[in-house]
């Protein structure tokens, strides 16, 4: 029998964006470097027609635009009314909610899908 080998194509971090009980979203080292949080200083949120969730990032600021801080090694948006008011997420509940991040065909948007591991 012969195999075919696949070989890796992308980064092995996880990217994902975690809700923190302080009302931020934590990005894992994997979504900083596919986000490229490093020069994208700002994000934005939004939704399309079958209300599937997605970041934008940018290196411009506007109106609709949240800043990405950093925090030691980390970054993060404090995004308590987005979560709240537009996500429905009580982000002090027990359980964790994570979204895992998918790349589209524009490298500045990735999708989010959101997980809930309850506790």
């Amino acid at each position: 029998m012969e195999l075919k080998i696949l070989k890796p194509k992308e980064s092995a971090l996880v990217s994902k964006i975690t809700v923190h009980k302080t009302g931020k979203l934590g990005f894992s080292k994997g979504a900083m470097e596919q986000l490229e949080l490093e020069t994208n200083k700002f994000c934005k949120f939004g939704m399309n027609e079958e209300r599937d969730l997605f970041i934008i990032v940018s290196k411009e600021k506007d109106d609709e635009t949240y800043n990405v801080a950093k925090a030691g090694d980390y970054y993060y948006v404090s995004a308590k009314a987005l979560l709240e008011d537009d996500l429905n997420i009580d982000y002090r509940s027990k359980d964790t909610t994570i979204f895992d991040l998918f790349k589209t065909e524009d490298k500045k948007i990735m999708k989010m899908i959101k997980r809930v591991i309850t506790k």
